[in-house]
């Protein structure tokens, strides 16, 4: 008797590779895919739709990190999976010598101040796309501001519109009282809001953030905020603490992750408002997993945990909803940190390489990054 004969298997219907499967893949990985077909390629590389399902994949899949090194853009945790083709931003056209920094990462859209084609100016890019938009700047010949610049693109809202604002603060008394200057692309134009915000600390901001449309700078003892979708603005006050933190995105929702003589904790701001405490760990709990960092440190009547934390200037860069990344220099004027990754899960602990700041630029700028293929949204001409 003739086996039975199989009967052919079922292919996915094309219409769900092309619009579920293939948008939840990572960058890297789309560019190898789309070199198996002309139509893959057609796809990947000039669907409009396809790039924006992407994008917004990629917004709120767990992300990597990204800073400026001295040769370019450096991503960790693990730089070979990324798949930026141009590290070195060779494509923006950068004066030779001339400083490129850093200031903001949003949804796989960068902010960039620096010196392109032989003038200085502010630029936002896609390196993934090696997509650019030189944005004009009223105060590019002042250096005040271009740290505290915050950049919201959010491809879920809107992919033909980011929004960059700067927070200008006036002294009032033991604090400041700031107000909002805003630039967004489908004008072309800086506005001046009309909302004042007054924060009682001599902390300027730092370290701008995007989450759901809502820009957040680090200022002491307190969280800044600027709505770009409301245009509204006010202040959140941090959990109570001492130490060094870090502000960060993950999985939308803004977090803070804080470091201090007693170990690590991290906290994710729910509600709007409220602060939840999601992992802690003591110091003694890492060392046994980095004891080889330790040198093998004598005690002398105090604890390793104590001499351990009051040796070395550490500070946490990240969390990416598994690992927090926390960066270890043995002297605060180093020029080279030692990552670490501690796993929420098992508690170990890895290391992770290596950051080397590159210049005068701000040893706090680590920010999140995840490829996205959206198009560069266009400025607009006022002319237009």
């Amino acid at each position: 008797m003739a086996p039975p004969s199989k009967k052919p298997e079922k292919e996915l219907p094309e219409h769900l590779i092309h619009q579920l499967l293939l948008p939840r893949l990572p960058f890297k990985c789309l560019r190898r895919i789309m070199c198996t077909s002309t139509n893959l390629h057609s796809l990947i590389n000039a669907d409009a739709q396809f790039a924006a399902d992407q994008a917004r994949w990629a917004a709120i899949s767990r992300s990597s990190f990204v800073y400026m090194s001295r040769s370019g853009l450096f991503f960790f945790p693990d730089p070979s999976l990324v798949g930026v083709p141009d590290p070195s931003l060779s494509f923006l056209e950068p004066t030779p010598s001339s400083e490129i920094k850093l200031i903001c990462s949003t949804n796989g859209i960068l902010l960039l101040c620096g010196e392109f084609g032989g003038l200085k100016s502010l630029c936002v890019c896609n390196p993934a796309t090696q997509e650019k938009a030189f944005v004009p700047d009223k105060n590019m010949t002042k250096d005040y501001g271009r740290w505290e610049m915050g950049l919201c693109y959010d491809p879920w809202e809107s992919l033909d519109r980011y929004t960059i604002v700067t927070p200008i603060f006036h002294c009032k008394g033991d604090g400041k009282d700031y107000q909002f200057d805003v630039f967004s692309s489908d004008t072309g134009e800086w506005t001046l809001s009309s909302w004042s915000v007054y924060v009682d600390t001599e902390y300027v901001p730092c370290k701008p953030i995007c989450a759901k449309g809502v820009i957040y700078w680090e200022c002491g003892n307190y969280l800044l905020w600027y709505d770009t979708r409301k245009n509204l603005a006010g202040s959140i006050t941090l959990p109570a603490m001492d130490g060094l933190i870090d502000i960060g995105v993950c999985e939308n929702e803004l977090v803070c992750c804080h470091s201090w003589a007693r170990g690590i904790e991290v906290w994710r701001l729910t509600g709007g408002s409220c602060w939840e405490r999601l992992h802690w760990v003591n110091w003694d709990g890492v060392i046994d997993h980095a004891y080889s960092f330790c040198h093998r440190m004598q005690l002398r009547g105090t604890s390793q945990s104590e001499m351990f934390y009051c040796r070395r200037f550490i500070r946490p860069v990240g969390f990416d909803g598994q690992f927090v990344y926390i960066a270890v220099r043995l002297k605060f004027r180093d020029r080279t940190e030692r990552i670490f990754a501690w796993d929420t899960k098992t508690g170990r602990v890895e290391k992770k390489g290596v950051i080397t700041i590159r210049g005068k630029c701000r040893a706090d700028q680590v920010f999140n990054y995840a490829n996205s293929m959206a198009r560069m949204p266009q400025i607009l001409s006022r002319t237009s």
